[in-house]
């Protein structure tokens, strides 16, 4: 699906990232946590073509990244940053609707998505709010809905991918929780779904693998269970923590 081989970043003479190999899968949410600083948003946009590595490779369904069109890649790829400026007085409808500028499903289909993605988020009484009105929160659940509307449907091109970068910073519990459920959701559609994270025990809870990223390189990788373990916190983030075990979930349960 998408696939980095042994890229590297080096930008101004600082290496930001090095030999760094992940797979992003049909099906599976991969969960990127490290501490600040560690080169995490830096992957995102290799992966995403915003920027190109500086050495090895992103290739996407086999062929590289670079040489695939960017309508291409939107109908099939959608990315949310951690923060969105937009300070024209546009509705959410109006927010959402630029998800679906890559697709040519018409008028009416790209409405009862954008309906459908608002609901989906708890947005649908934001549908008329002008965005520069609305919280934080609800501005971050409005952006959500975008990438949702933009790959709701499969295409006949490719598998659909989500990449989120911090999607839970400006959420309030509830809207932790339903963005979790979201991304379960979609991947059990089939949907490759990558989140950078810095709440672990949030990664512990939605992710199928985890990859940990230390000053630019791959510190652990794997199912959260394997990879979140004291000796990995105190060396990865400085912290002496203890693992139990989600008695809910069943997943890990990190205690700082």
């Amino acid at each position: 699906m998408l696939e980095a081989r042994n890229i590297s970043l080096n930008v101004a003479g600082f290496s930001l990232l090095q030999d760094i190999s992940l797979r992003v899968a049909p099906g599976v949410v991969t969960a990127v946590i490290g501490a600040n600083g560690a080169g995490k948003t830096s992957l995102l946009r290799l992966l995403t073509g915003e920027q190109k590595p500086s050495g090895g490779v992103v290739t996407f369904n086999g062929s590289p990244l670079v040489d695939w069109q960017p309508e291409q890649l939107a109908r099939m790829m959608a990315v949310l940053p951690q923060s969105s400026r937009l300070d024209f007085p546009f509705t959410a409808r109006e927010v959402v609707m630029l998800g679906r500028t890559p697709h040519a499903t018409g008028l009416a289909r790209d409405a009862q998505i954008v309906d459908a993605a608002l609901h989906a988020v708890d947005g649908g009484y934001l549908d008329k709010r002008f965005y520069t009105h609305m919280s934080g929160g609800e501005k971050q659940r409005v952006q959500l809905a975008r990438v949702l509307a933009q790959i709701w449907e499969p295409v006949t091109e490719g598998p659909r991918i989500l990449m989120l970068d911090e999607p839970t910073s400006a959420f309030d519990l509830a809207h932790q929780q339903l963005t979790l459920s979201i991304m379960r959701s979609l991947a059990e559609q089939g949907v490759g779904v990558l989140v950078v994270i810095h709440d672990l025990n949030l990664a512990a809870r939605c992710a199928d693998q985890l990859l940990v990223l230390s000053c630019g390189r791959i510190a652990a990788s794997g199912a959260p269970s394997d990879v979140l373990t004291s000796k990995m916190i105190r060396e990865v983030f400085h912290v002496d923590a203890t693992i139990a075990v989600n008695p809910v979930t069943g997943t890990p349960l990190v205690i700082a």
